[in-house]
């Protein structure tokens, strides 16, 4: 999460409803931010509960609550059954983790299994084929966009970048949840380091590396950029989706 996105976080969590919740289970919590944000406008004495398989986010995780009683940051695999009882949450909440996870029906089930009756999901994700930047050859711009899209990166056990459009196809498949979709749209004219497109244009570089792109390419799409944000005509954006599920039997 970077500052100019957290008004796309805050939407989503807001789809939550937290504020007549007492405990909320963040699958791919990462560093924890966003129940670090849940923590702000919950009832006093909510769970927080994080689960991720990375050791080095959640150690971050837990740094950052500084021993808050509040939080609990546990690793496991979300590809299987969870460490908890069944109705053990008022809501379960997902970001931008469902493309890693290869057992899509899995973690849908057990999302299920684990919230009390007629609890709510929140499942978002970037549809990273939905980045756009505006810049002087299409067709670079295209060629990057998809190569990112597509790019598994080495701490993935699979990835998609459809998984914004598709996380509707997901839920309906599973038939365990009432649903409907929410869509984000977030915009930058800001191109500076801390900057969601800035980050990303800078991450397209480890295309090169893999061989999806020429470094010819990646040269002229930041050059591009660059001369774009000088003239203060750069755009980028990024849509969210958002899945809102309510428990049914």
């Amino acid at each position: 999460m970077t500052d100019d996105t957290r008004e796309v976080h805050e939407h989503v969590l807001s789809l939550l409803s937290p504020g007549d919740a007492t405990s909320v289970l963040d699958l791919g919590c990462g560093r924890g931010e966003h129940l670090g944000m849940l923590a702000r406008i919950m009832p006093a004495g909510a769970r927080l509960v994080g689960i991720d398989l990375r050791e080095s986010m959640l150690e971050e995780a837990r740094a950052a609550v500084d021993g808050d009683e509040r939080f609990q940051f546990l690793q496991h695999d979300v590809n299987e059954r969870l460490p908890f009882e069944d109705g053990a949450f008022d809501r379960v909440l997902s970001v931008n983790a469902l493309e890693a996870i290869p057992a899509k029906d899995v973690f849908a089930r057990e999302a299920h299994r684990v919230l009390k009756p007629a609890g709510r999901l929140v499942c978002a994700h970037y549809d990273w084929e939905s980045q756009l930047y505006d810049g002087p050859d299409k067709e670079v711009v295209r060629r990057i966009v998809r190569g990112f899209a597509d790019w598994k990166q080495s701490w993935m056990a699979s990835s998609d970048g459809w998984m914004g459009r598709r996380l509707w196809s997901v839920f309906q498949e599973s038939r365990v949840f009432e649903g409907r979709m929410h869509a984000y749209t977030h915009t930058s004219t800001s191109y500076e380091p801390g900057c969601y497109g800035w980050e990303r244009s800078r991450d397209c570089k480890g295309l090169v590396k893999r061989g999806m792109i020429a470094q010819g390419e990646y040269d002229a799409f930041i050059d591009g950029l660059e001369q774009l944000a000088a003239q203060q005509r750069y755009f980028f954006a990024i849509t969210m989706f958002s899945y809102v599920g309510v428990k049914v039997a």
